[in-house]
């Protein structure tokens, strides 16, 4: 087995039809977000190098010259921490940097990436099929379409009969309100007691997202035993492999939804050749990213795969691609450094805080910040 790559990344990428601000976006983990509540608790163990980068984190935000952005994973891992007060602590920090602004999720990135690469090879424009990248609200995360509303007891909408009962500035200012405490209580979880309340509601099913994330630590288990089986193939076209899997077991369903989607709606059908295929694969941005950090994982043959291995992934494969900047872990860092292909993503991967500080305080003013436009933008020079 060679180790040229039968089906690469591709030179030329094709992006999620998304539109979103001038501005960088700056994607930080959950363990930087531990170092800032620390810092601002006082508590003298945490290097000051963590002091420095939260102030810059908050100079370039409010002069408008970079976002941060949540992502559903960051919900998934406070949600794991059990004490209320350092959720709280967590979710003021992410307060303060993100204004609650969401990155779309990975599903519905990769579902994006699959409809303009099949529009790319089918000579289709999708332009003015556009959606925000970016978007204030935790359902960004997870696809959902739409604002808050009011509901009556019966389920159906109950708007109309409350702004009907006060001026339409008044109800904004309820609107808002309610859409702030939403996302405020989304983003701290539960209290004791409302844990407690929610146990009791047979809707109420948090395992089913956790039976979920140990599924795909399986599938996983299950590459590792198949590469033990054939420790040859760690040797040899790895990345091929782990995209092959990864294509089938995470994506194959949504791609052939689509196709479903196309003949229902009076579109030709994808039928694609082997090489359009491949093509098509290589293309996704935000799939390439997965693939890679699984390959670097799978190539040590002593990695233990995890539930956070997963969460990890899931987040900076969209971050790495849809960000311009990412500050992950070390390990996830180790694996997005090592991994050559990436590079020409040109996203900045600071190893210390210092250097993200640096390039947080280069950034500079953008007329007309919110302006939507095309992804990608111009990259700050790192």
């Amino acid at each position: 087995m060679t180790a040229e790559l039968k089906a690469p990344m591709t030179e030329e990428l094709v992006w999620a039809n998304v539109m979103r601000p001038r501005i960088p976006l700056v994607y930080l983990d959950l363990n930087t977000i531990i170092y800032f509540a620390r810092f601002l608790s006082g508590d003298t163990r945490v290097p000051g190098s963590y002091g420095d980068l939260y102030r810059a984190a908050r100079r370039a935000k409010s002069e408008r010259r970079a976002m941060f952005p949540l992502s559903g994973e960051h919900l998934w891992e406070i949600s794991k921490i059990t004490d209320p007060k350092q959720r709280g602590d967590l979710a003021d920090v992410l307060e303060t940097l993100s204004d609650y602004n969401y990155l779309l999720g990975r599903t519905s990135i990769a579902e994006l990436e699959f409809e303009a690469g099949m529009a790319k090879i089918m000579g289709e424009d999708i332009s003015a099929k556009s959606v925000q990248l970016v978007r204030p609200t935790f359902g960004q995360a997870f696809g959902w379409v739409g604002g808050m509303k009011i509901r009556n007891s019966d389920g159906t909408d109950g708007s109309d009969a409350v702004r009907a009962q006060m001026t339409d500035a008044d109800f904004d200012k309820l609107m808002a309100r309610m859409h702030y405490e939403m996302e405020r209580g989304m983003l701290r979880g539960p209290s004791d007691e409302d844990l407690e309340g929610l146990r009791a509601d047979p809707k109420f099913k948090p395992q089913v997202a956790i039976d979920s994330e140990k599924q795909r630590v399986e599938f996983e288990l299950e590459t590792e035993r198949l590469l033990k089986e054939r420790p040859r193939w760690r040797r040899g076209r790895l990345r091929d492999f782990i995209g092959a899997r990864e294509i089938l077991h995470e994506w194959l369903d949504i791609f052939t939804r689509l196709r479903m989607d196309r003949r229902e709606a009076g579109m030709p059908d994808f039928d694609a050749s082997e090489h359009e295929m491949r093509s098509l694969m290589g293309a996704m941005p935000h799939t390439q990213v997965a693939i890679s950090l699984k390959t670097r994982y799978h190539k040590d043959p002593l990695h233990k795969w995890t539930v956070n291995d997963i969460v990890d992934i899931d987040a900076v494969s969209v971050a790495y691609a849809y960000c311009e900047a990412v500050f992950p872990d070390k390990a996830v860092r180790a694996a997005l450094l090592s991994s050559k292909e990436l590079r020409p993503l040109g996203t900045f991967v600071p190893r210390h805080p210092e250097e993200l500080t640096d390039w947080l305080n280069g950034l500079p003013t953008v007329i007309a910040p919110d302006l939507l436009m095309p992804h990608p933008i111009p990259r700050p020079v790192s």
